[in-house]
């Protein structure tokens, strides 16, 4: 191989390893959230790693306060909790109502204390007794300086109608996950994002001088941009109303390195509720199948492990005719009601048959907890 195609390679490699060791350490494993909106979406944060500021307040048990809720959070310290007053704390989330009354992590989180009758008692709905399993919390003094991205998601209250300047890196119309969901307030809502902290920014497209990004496109993820607007909040979701955009270079917000803690795995999920039912009859050719499931699902991990086919077809996602285009069914899942909607999209010769629906093997709870192969049987009436 020649001298000049060697360098060119290795060239290649430095910069591709570069680029690589720059993207693992702009990922982090927490997510910068407020109490707000912790309390406005307990279904998205179930089981994750947040950091969350607010003020420690210790009643008959610790609790932490905000002016942008109208109730407190418990708190579950594994150490020593810092004074009353103004922290930053590491910690799990956990909406008690979204676990089962058999999972174990219930008892060695401390979360049954926080249920008036223990293990015993009604159940309580989602949302309804929420706590945080604190690991490390901080004492932290006003923020000053420049404003960050970070600050605007634990603290958006403190900067609501304020005009500010934040340096994120874009991330399209959410399509990393990093926020609940939109305000929905034009059509170029995009998220941005920095360290473990992230925003909207409404009303702004994401072009410039020398620049056009696609709110809808992951190769323009890598984008920096330099965003100033004014902030607003509502419903538990912050956006930046954008009014001027440029690119700009990335930048490293500094916080204290650790190593998160590696979250106890929960009981394997199951589906507890199916429509049509097991064995039912009569079902209409264009009905959609829902699924429930007892804990919060990954819904990567539905892709190319939902099947379909016709009952002793051999399995697989059988056409009804000879040579006929297999289809996939499509589905979408619900993470707020667990719940996972499956269209399968038959043609007319369908009617009368049975049909073979799996979900295999492959298919997780948040946490990895992994599912057991299951299927659901039924039949197709008249049209």
């Amino acid at each position: 191989m020649p001298f000049v195609t060697i360098c060119i390679a290795l060239a290649a490699l430095v910069l591709s390893s570069a680029t690589d060791a720059y993207a693992q350490a702009q990922t982090t494993t927490r997510r910068a959230a407020s109490p707000a909106a912790l309390l406005a979406y307990p279904g998205f944060y179930q089981a994750q790693l947040i950091v969350v500021r607010g003020n420690l307040v210790t009643r008959d048990r610790p609790v932490l306060l905000s002016k942008g809720i109208d109730r407190s959070i418990p708190l579950i310290f594994s150490g020593t909790p810092p004074v009353d007053g103004p922290i930053e704390a590491r910690a799990s989330f956990w909406d008690v109502g979204r676990l089962q009354r058999d999972d174990p992590r219930i008892a060695t989180m401390g979360l049954d204390r926080l249920l008036p009758n223990g293990l015993e008692g009604d159940w309580p709905r989602p949302g309804e007794v929420i706590a945080l399993n604190v690991t490390d919390a901080v004492t932290v003094k006003p923020t000053d300086g420049n404003v960050t991205v970070r600050q605007i998601a634990m603290e958006p209250a403190d900067f609501i109608g304020e005009r500010v300047k934040i340096v994120g890196q874009f991330r399209g119309r959410n399509l990393y996950g990093d926020v609940p969901q939109g305000p929905g307030l034009s059509q170029w809502d995009f998220v941005l994002r920095a360290a473990d902290g992230a925003v909207w920014v409404t009303g702004l497209r994401p072009r410039g001088k020398g620049f056009s990004l696609d709110i809808g496109a992951r190769v323009d993820t890598g984008t920096w941009l330099e965003i100033s607007g004014v902030v607003r909040e509502g419903k538990g979701l912050v956006w930046v109303e954008g009014q001027q955009v440029a690119i700009t270079k990335p930048t490293i917000e500094t916080r204290n390195a650790e190593t998160p803690p590696i979250l106890q795995m929960g009981p394997p999920p199951d589906v507890i509720f199916s429509d049509p039912g097991e064995g039912e009859t009569d079902v209409p050719l264009r009905a959609t199948i829902r699924l429930q499931f007892s804990r919060d699902m990954n819904p990567e991990s539905f892709k190319g492990h939902i099947r379909w086919s016709f009952s002793g077809a051999g399995g697989g996602n059988s056409p009804s005719n000879p040579g006929e285009t297999e289809r996939q069914p499509q589905f979408k899942y619900d993470g707020a009601r667990r719940s996972l909607e499956i269209r399968l999209g038959p043609d007319d010769s369908a009617t009368f048959k049975t049909i073979v629906v799996e979900l295999t093997e492959g298919i997780a709870a948040t946490d990895g907890a992994a599912m057991k192969p299951w299927q659901l049987t039924f039949s197709y009436g008249a049209q």
